[in-house]
Protein backbone atom coordinates (compact mmCIF):
# COMPACT_ATOMS: atom_id res chain seq x y z
CA UNK A 1 0.00 0.00 0.00
CA UNK A 2 1.47 3.34 -1.02
CA UNK A 3 1.59 6.43 1.20
CA UNK A 4 -1.27 7.95 -0.81
CA UNK A 5 -3.54 5.03 0.09
CA UNK A 6 -3.00 5.18 3.85
CA UNK A 7 -5.35 6.77 6.35
CA UNK A 8 -4.26 9.78 8.39
CA UNK A 9 -3.91 7.54 11.46
CA UNK A 10 -1.64 5.18 9.53
CA UNK A 11 0.42 8.14 8.30
CA UNK A 12 0.71 9.50 11.85
CA UNK A 13 1.98 6.13 13.04
CA UNK A 14 4.54 5.92 10.24
CA UNK A 15 5.66 9.50 10.83
CA UNK A 16 6.17 8.75 14.52
CA UNK A 17 8.06 5.45 14.35
CA UNK A 18 9.34 4.70 10.86
CA UNK A 19 13.06 4.47 10.24
CA UNK A 20 12.76 3.98 6.47
CA UNK A 21 14.33 7.10 4.97
CA UNK A 22 12.36 6.85 1.72
CA UNK A 23 9.09 6.74 3.65
CA UNK A 24 10.20 9.61 5.89
CA UNK A 25 11.03 11.75 2.86
CA UNK A 26 7.58 11.10 1.39
CA UNK A 27 5.92 11.98 4.69
CA UNK A 28 7.79 15.31 4.77
CA UNK A 29 5.57 16.35 1.85
CA UNK A 30 2.31 15.32 3.51
CA UNK A 31 -0.63 17.67 3.16
CA UNK A 32 -1.46 16.96 6.81
CA UNK A 33 0.18 19.29 9.31
CA UNK A 34 -0.01 16.75 12.14
CA UNK A 35 1.77 14.15 10.00
CA UNK A 36 4.61 16.60 9.32
CA UNK A 37 4.64 17.57 13.01
CA UNK A 38 4.90 13.93 14.12
CA UNK A 39 7.67 13.47 11.57
CA UNK A 40 9.52 16.52 12.92
CA UNK A 41 9.67 14.76 16.31
CA UNK A 42 10.88 11.42 14.87
CA UNK A 43 14.52 10.80 15.89
CA UNK A 44 15.04 8.77 12.68
CA UNK A 45 14.77 11.72 10.29
CA UNK A 46 17.99 12.84 8.66
CA UNK A 47 19.30 16.39 8.57
CA UNK A 48 17.80 17.14 5.15
CA UNK A 49 14.30 16.30 6.41
CA UNK A 50 14.83 18.13 9.69
CA UNK A 51 16.18 21.21 7.96
CA UNK A 52 13.30 21.19 5.47
CA UNK A 53 10.69 20.91 8.23
CA UNK A 54 12.42 23.70 10.15
CA UNK A 55 11.06 26.09 7.53
CA UNK A 56 7.61 24.51 7.22
CA UNK A 57 4.94 27.23 6.87
CA UNK A 58 3.14 25.84 9.94
CA UNK A 59 4.80 27.01 13.16
CA UNK A 60 3.70 23.85 15.02
CA UNK A 61 5.83 21.83 12.58
CA UNK A 62 8.85 24.12 12.29
CA UNK A 63 9.16 24.56 16.06
CA UNK A 64 9.16 20.79 16.65
CA UNK A 65 11.77 20.37 13.91
CA UNK A 66 13.96 22.91 15.72
CA UNK A 67 13.98 20.60 18.76
CA UNK A 68 15.03 17.50 16.79
CA UNK A 69 18.74 16.72 17.30
CA UNK A 70 19.08 15.77 13.62
CA UNK A 71 18.13 19.27 12.48
CA UNK A 72 21.44 21.01 11.87
CA UNK A 73 20.26 24.54 11.08
CA UNK A 74 19.34 26.78 14.00
CA UNK A 75 16.29 29.02 13.93
CA UNK A 76 15.04 31.54 16.44
CA UNK A 77 11.33 31.87 17.20
CA UNK A 78 9.65 34.87 18.77
CA UNK A 79 8.58 33.82 22.25
CA UNK A 80 5.17 35.47 21.84
CA UNK A 81 4.42 33.07 18.95
CA UNK A 82 5.22 29.95 20.97
CA UNK A 83 1.77 29.21 22.34
CA UNK A 84 0.84 26.12 24.32
CA UNK A 85 -0.41 24.56 21.07
CA UNK A 86 2.93 25.10 19.34
CA UNK A 87 4.88 23.68 22.29
CA UNK A 88 2.45 20.80 22.87
CA UNK A 89 4.25 17.50 23.52
CA UNK A 90 1.21 15.21 23.15
CA UNK A 91 1.74 12.41 20.65
CA UNK A 92 -0.09 13.35 17.45
CA UNK A 93 -1.71 9.91 17.36
CA UNK A 94 -3.52 10.82 20.60
CA UNK A 95 -4.05 14.51 19.94
CA UNK A 96 -7.54 15.94 20.41
CA UNK A 97 -7.16 19.70 20.13
CA UNK A 98 -10.88 20.39 20.46
CA UNK A 99 -10.94 18.97 23.98
CA UNK A 100 -7.48 20.05 25.10
CA UNK A 101 -7.40 21.29 28.71
CA UNK A 102 -4.39 23.49 27.86
CA UNK A 103 -5.95 25.19 24.84
CA UNK A 104 -5.82 28.94 25.11
CA UNK A 105 -9.06 30.83 24.92
CA UNK A 106 -9.40 32.97 21.83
Amino acid sequence: MSINEKSVNQLLHLASVSDDIKTLRELANSEHMNVRRALAKNKNIDKSIGNKLLFDPVLNVSYMASLNPNTTIKREFEERLLTACVKCKIDERKLDCLHCPFKESR
